[in-house]
């Protein structure tokens, strides 16, 4: 079962992205009057989001499973590093990229959509210059 690692690494990451997203939103949250009609808006993503997390975190268990007991029965399609350890390709950083730039563009101005879509683009472009300077070390 090739890329257990990889499909790991994508759950991970989304788990991080919405957690820090979440943590974004209600800390901005906590800052809005009550009758201001944003914290609504922001209230709801954040269910939305935490909603994803729930669902992310019963799937990263499942795959934490199946890659137990491949590593158990030595199996060539267990992973043989850390999630930390298992990169990214560019090309799906840059895809995560473009999907939240069109979230930003879909979303209302200055809607809690549309700063998690920011947090998104702003994490997404500092991993892709990561990923891209190690890249370069790498030649």
């Amino acid at each position: 079962m090739p890329g257990t690692g990889d499909a790991l690494r994508r759950t991970s990451d989304t788990l991080l992205r919405d957690l820090e997203a979440l943590l974004e939103l209600e800390e901005e949250k906590r800052t809005i009057d009550p009758g201001d009609p944003r914290l609504v808006d922001l209230a709801s993503q954040i269910e939305q989001i935490a909603t994803r997390v729930l669902a992310s975190s019963t799937s990263q268990r499942a795959q934490t499973q199946l890659i137990h007991a491949l590593t158990e029965a030595d199996s060539p399609a267990a992973p043989d590093t850390t999630i930390d350890n298992t990169p990214r390709s560019m090309e799906a950083i840059l895809a995560a990229w473009r999907q939240a730039e069109r979230q930003l563009d879909a979303a209302e101005p200055e809607s809690a959509e549309a700063t998690e879509a920011q947090i998104l683009i702003d994490r997404l472009r500092e991993e892709y210059r990561r990923a891209h300077e190690e890249a370069i070390r790498g030649r």
